[in-house]
């Protein structure tokens, strides 16, 4: 009656094999330890599929959807801020975390946890946007992060990050997700 294997990631046609299973109870997982997870997948695995289900089995506030991140620092920000609610992003970087921070703190008072979900993260353009990123996890009660962050990204992001430049950002990832491509 539909084509399944059109180029939009319809979770309909999610094939749960054992390592998408297994993905998407990590991603879950992630989301109730509030952590920072980096998915790494081939092209065509899955990894935008299964964001889709995850986002469709979560109650409270759909998570920030980051689809295109060739975003410099402060686009980043601004972009968080508005997918968080902010009507008008501030424009200084120091006033535009403050509003970021605020946004979060507000929405945990609520009751909700915020996510974020960044795809295509291999693309994001700079150390920089990578360390805003990692910042983000600084969000936190004395017991708990006020956020959870995944990344979902193809292996070549796997060399850039484990350049020596990239150590604090390696540091703060909680979890590590390789999606298999299907057996036969």
């Amino acid at each position: 009656k539909v084509k399944p294997f059109r180029k939009t990631p319809d979770p309909a046609f999610m094939y749960r094999s054992r390592a998408h299973e297994e993905a998407l109870a990590r991603m879950e997982q992630v989301v109730e330890d509030r952590d920072l997870m980096l998915l790494i997948g081939e092209i065509g695995s899955g990894k935008t599929t299964l964001s889709r289900v995850l986002i469709d089995s979560l109650k409270g506030p759909k998570p920030v959807l980051i689809v295109n991140p060739v975003l410099t620092p402060n686009q980043f920000l601004r972009t968080l801020a508005v997918r968080l609610g902010a009507e008008k992003p501030r424009h200084f970087k120091a006033d535009l975390i403050d509003q970021v921070n605020d946004l979060i703190w507000e929405a945990n008072e609520g009751g909700a946890l915020p996510v974020v979900i960044i795809d295509e993260a291999q693309l994001i353009p700079s150390r920089a946007t990578f360390e805003e990123i990692r910042l983000l996890t600084n969000f936190q009660l004395d017991t708990a992060n006020l956020l959870a962050l995944i990344l979902l990204a193809q292996p070549e992001v796997e060399k850039r990050i484990n350049r020596k430049d990239y150590e604090a950002f390696r540091q703060r990832i909680g979890m590590y997700c390789y999606l298999e491509a299907l057996s036969e």
